[in-house]
């Protein structure tokens, strides 16, 4: 059964983007308490719940396209056309300055459906699964703000570009649809 859209990114958008950053937050208590095999089983949660979340954000792109919704201009017809659509409404680190993430998690998406990607690799910002998600500190790679603070493991994305922190591009592209929404939705986080 297809939900209304609004249903949809509030029951099972925000509950898979909440359940990663749970996963993320046990994998940085794992780390403090210095336990080997909860930092093991920890990581393996949080990258588990980072594939399902970039899986559910980049394609409510399509859910979106099925519903209609008022505010989706008429004449967009394919997920392509409402990626293209979204991009320029997302904004890094919810600045006024524009970023590729919409992009970047299709290509997240993508890579972690079919391992390794064959069509369009000039311009993906990945092109394999082992070149997506794997646990980092990010430390001294990751753009300034991004991502977590001292040296603590995280679930980042090995873009072309360079590393990039999964938490923070999930946040930039759910506050793109935020916005191109007009939702006047709380901003929620983890539980």
């Amino acid at each position: 059964m297809q939900l209304p859209w609004d249903e949809h990114f509030i029951e099972i958008v925000i509950p898979a983007w909440q359940a990663f950053l749970a996963a993320d937050r046990r994998l940085s208590e794992a780390t403090n308490a210095r336990d080997q095999d909860w930092i093991k089983r920890a990581g393996y949660d949080a990258l588990r719940e980072a594939g399902a979340a970039a899986f559910y954000v980049h394609h409510f792109a399509e859910v979106v396209l099925r519903s209609k919704p008022i505010w989706l201009p008429a004449e967009i017809e394919r997920p392509r056309e409402v990626w293209d659509w979204l991009a320029p409404k997302c904004l890094m680190l919810r600045t006024e300055r524009r970023c590729a993430d919409v992009s970047l998690l299709g290509d997240v998406a993508d890579a972690l459906k079919h391992a390794v990607l064959t069509q369009r690799l000039d311009l993906r910002q990945v092109t394999a699964n082992e070149e997506v998600l794997v646990v980092s500190t990010g430390w001294g790679e990751l753009g300034w703000g991004e991502g977590k603070w001292g040296r603590v493991p995280q679930v980042v994305v090995l873009a072309k570009a360079g590393k990039r922190a999964l938490s923070t591009i999930l946040q930039n592209v759910i506050d793109a649809w935020r916005r191109a929404a007009g939702m006047k939705l709380p901003d929620i986080g983890a539980p």
